[in-house]
C-alpha cells in the first residue's frame, strides 16, 4: 500500500428483488409459496472501472443478482433472519472489495393487520476480522509499541504472534527486522483500515522514498480481512504465512494462487 492509496467508493443498490419462496415454520408455509422481495446495495472503490470505462474492472453486479435468485427462488427457509444472513454472506463472498454491504429481506403481509414484516442487515454494524503485519528496522521495539498503542484504536486485538527478528531481504544494507503480526477484530472497512494504518506509520515518522525496501520506522499491512488473502507478498516473505496460520488455522492459502 504505497502512498497514493485514494480510493474512490460508490455505492450499487439493488432494490425490490420479487422472488417466490417457502418462507416459515407452520405447515402451511412450508407449502403454500409466498412472496420475498429482497434489497442490496455495496459500495466498492469504482476509481478503476471509472477511468477505463471497462467492465472488467466493474463489480458484475448482474452475477450477484443471478447468485441470489438461484439461491432463493422455489427454495424452503425457516426463518427469514437466516435467509437474510445467507444472502449477506453469498455478496460477501465476492470479495473484500465489497464494502458496507446491506441486506434487506421483506416478507409482505406475514402478520395480520400490517403491510410487511421485514430484516436488515448492515454491514457497518458487524465487526470484520483481519491479520495485520507489522515490520520495523528503526527504534524497533519503541516503535512496534506506539504502532500497538494505535491499533487499539482501530477495534480489538483478540491475539498477537511473537515478534520475532528477520533478516533484510531484496536491499541487504540495512539493520535486521523485528516482526510480528495480529488478529484485530474492527468495524473498518478494508479501505478504511488501510487508510488508517498509513496515517499510523505516518505518525510514527515513516517517510516513503524510491527505495521501497528502505529501512523503515514502522510498516502496517493487511495480510487476511474476512478470510480473503490481501497481500501477496506473503509468497515472498514465508514468516508472513507463518504468521497467518498462528493466528488463523483455519484459513487456507491457495498455493497455485500465490505462485501465478
Amino acid at each position: 500500500m504505497g502512498a497514493t492509496y485514494h480510493p474512490k467508493l460508490s455505492e450499487i443498490r439493488v432494490e425490490k428483488l420479487r422472488l417466490r419462496a417457502y418462507i416459515g415454520f407452520i405447515d402451511w408455509e412450508k407449502e403454500k409459496l409466498q412472496d420475498v422481495i429482497i434489497s442490496f446495495s455495496f459500495k466498492y472503490d469504482t476509481a478503476l472501472a471509472s477511468e477505463t470505462d471497462e467492465v472488467a474492472h466493474a463489480v458484475d453486479y448482474k452475477k450477484i443478482t443471478k447468485k441470489i435468485i438461484d439461491f432463493v427462488d422455489l427454495k424452503s427457509f425457516h426463518l427469514i433472519e437466516s435467509l437474510a444472513e445467507k444472502v449477506f454472506l453469498r455478496i460477501q463472498s465476492f470479495g473484500p472489495a465489497l464494502e458496507d454491504i446491506k441486506v434487506k429481506v421483506e416478507k409482505p403481509h406475514a402478520l395480520r393487520f400490517t403491510d410487511n414484516v421485514l430484516v436488515e442487515i448492515a454491514g457497518h454494524d458487524r465487526y470484520n476480522t483481519a491479520v495485520i503485519a507489522l515490520g520495523s528496522n528503526i527504534n524497533s521495539e519503541e516503535n512496534f509499541s506506539k504502532a500497538l498503542v494505535n491499533l487499539q484504536e482501530l477495534g480489538f486485538i483478540m491475539q498477537r504472534t511473537t515478534f520475532i527478528k528477520t533478516a533484510p531481504l531484496k536491499f541487504e544494507d540495512q539493520p535486521d527486522f523485528l516482526n510480528g503480526a495480529l488478529l484485530l477484530n474492527t468495524k473498518k472497512s478494508l479501505s478504511e483500515l488501510k487508510m488508517n494504518l498509513k496515517q499510523i506509520e505516518a505518525l510514527l515518522g515513516r517517510v516513503r522514498s524510491e527505495n521501497k525496501n528502505a529501512p523503515r520506522e514502522i510498516d502496517l499491512d493487511v495480510l487476511t480481512y474476512n478470510g480473503f488473502l490481501i497481500d501477496e507478498e506473503i509468497q515472498e516473505l514465508p514468516f508472513l504465512l507463518d504468521f497467518v496460520r498462528e493466528l488463523q488455522p483455519e484459513f487456507q492459502v491457495d498455493r497455485s494462487a500465490l505462485e501465478k
